[in-house]
C-alpha cells in the first residue's frame, strides 16, 4: 500500500466518520460559509477557555473533501491556543500552495492527507473552507497572512 492509498483511507475515513461533528451550545464563536460553486457548506461553533480552544464542532454539507477537512481541522484545533491554531492554519495554506512540504507538514496531523488536493484547483478552495471558517472565527480573516514570517519553510 502506498502513501496516496493511506492518505485516501484516512480523507474517507473522516468523511464517513467525521469527528468534532456537531453544534455546540453558547459557542464563543460561530461561523457559516458556503462556497456557492460547488455547494460545500459549513458551520462552525467554537468555546474558548482564556486563549485555548476548548471545544469545536462543526456541520455542513458537501463534498468528501470539504467535510473531511473540516473534521480533521477540528480534530487537530482542539486545545490549541488561538495563535497556535492561526499558525496552523497557515501552514496548511502553505501546503495547498505547495510552499512547504515535508517535516515542515508533521505539525498538521492527519490534514496533511489533503495535501493531494493541490493538484486540482477546483477542490482547493472544498479543503481550505474550513480553515475559513476559523480564521474568520479567530479573527484573522486574511488566512494567517501577518504570521507568515513564523512559519519554517
Amino acid at each position: 500500500m502506498n502513501l496516496d492509498d493511506v492518505y485516501q483511507e484516512l480523507l474517507l475515513d473522516h468523511y464517513k466518520s467525521p469527528r468534532c461533528h456537531g453544534v455546540l451550545l453558547n459557542p464563543d464563536g460561530k461561523v457559516d460559509l458556503h462556497n456557492p460553486l460547488c455547494g460545500d457548506q459549513i458551520s462552525l461553533t467554537i468555546k474558548f477557555a482564556q486563549d485555548e480552544i476548548s471545544n469545536i464542532a462543526f456541520t455542513g454539507h458537501g463534498c468528501s473533501i470539504s467535510q473531511a477537512a473540516a473534521s480533521m481541522m477540528s480534530e487537530l484545533l482542539r486545545g490549541k491556543t488561538k495563535q497556535e491554531a492561526q499558525r496552523l492554519s497557515l501552514l496548511f495554506r502553505q501546503m495547498i500552495r505547495s510552499e512547504v512540504e515535508g517535516d515542515a507538514l508533521l505539525d498538521l496531523g492527519d490534514a496533511v492527507a489533503l495535501e493531494g488536493v493541490k493538484k486540482h484547483s477546483a477542490r482547493i478552495k472544498c479543503a481550505l473552507l474550513a480553515w475559513d471558517c476559523v480564521d474568520r472565527v479567530l479573527g484573522d480573516p486574511d488566512g494567517g497572512r501577518s504570521l507568515r514570517n513564523e512559519i519554517p519553510s
